[in-house]
């Protein structure tokens, strides 16, 4: 049986973490090392980090740098500013296991299948961010020029989902505010084939079961609930048991800093 994951997310900002509500609200939670270590000593199963506000300045290498200095044993997947395949490369030495990739799912299929030909597409995620309007149609936000198109539209006109392993599919309304995730945006997504990651507005147990029993479902992906309380994520996985997730190790063997 494939096992499912836990993954945490780190949103940054001019080179610091942020708590981001909707992509459209942040408040600072500080050094993005900092919080990157905590995350991988309570045993998350990947570390997601999103920079938000690299579309036109490639992506942080200095940050990735910074973070491959940590000597983390949690796999980094990095998405901001990868614009072509030596973007991609570059990430990727500097100590990113995996690439999110957005913008550019829209804006040239052809670098895209460039970068996948370079890295190789199980070494690449797609970010989905998704909303509803007031007719409960279901939209991809592209939030680097905030605008939306209507999400089977925009998935019947692209190819994205050729060159890619994963989908990270945000929940963009849910994303920060912790009441759960609205499941039906992932059905939009299942005929893709693809494994999903599910993000946004996940906070407890309950909001991760839900998540993770839809189909296609392989992680949830949690991002501001996960810095209030240490361990979080390993007393999450202690009320997930009825779940096939990655066994976390005990608690006695997590190192305190």
């Amino acid at each position: 049986m494939l096992r499912q994951r836990i993954l945490a997310a780190v949103i940054v900002r001019s080179g610091r973490a942020v708590q981001s509500f909707g992509y459209q609200r942040w408040l600072p939670l500080g050094d993005v090392a900092c919080v990157v270590r905590n995350l991988d000593q309570w045993c998350a199963d990947g570390i997601v980090v999103l920079c938000t506000d690299r579309e036109d300045n490639g992506p942080d290498l200095k940050l990735l740098n910074e973070l491959s200095a940590l000597d983390l044993s949690t796999p980094i997947s990095y998405g901001g500013g990868i614009r072509d395949a030596n973007d991609a490369l570059n990430a990727v030495h500097a100590g990113a296991e995996r690439l999110i990739l957005d913008q550019i799912l829209s804006d040239d299929s052809a670098e895209l299948a460039n970068i996948a030909g370079t890295v190789g597409k199980q070494a690449l995620i797609a970010s989905v961010p998704m909303l509803k309007d007031n007719t409960e149609t279901a939209h991809h936000w592209k939030h680097w020029c905030q605008k939306k198109e209507p999400l089977n539209q925009w998935i019947n006109t692209t190819t994205w989902s050729q060159h890619v392993s994963e989908i990270l599919a945000i929940d963009v309304k849910a994303e920060g505010h912790q009441k759960g995730m609205d499941i039906s945006l992932l059905s939009a997504l299942t005929d893709l084939g693809l494994p999903m990651l599910a993000f946004g507005g996940l906070s407890n147990s309950n909001h991760v079961r839900q998540a993770l029993e839809q189909d296609g479902v392989a992680a949830a992906v949690i991002g501001n609930s996960l810095n209030y309380q240490e361990q979080s994520i390993q007393t999450l996985k202690l009320q997930l048991t009825d779940r096939p997730l990655r066994p976390h190790p005990s608690h006695d063997s997590i190192p305190f800093n």
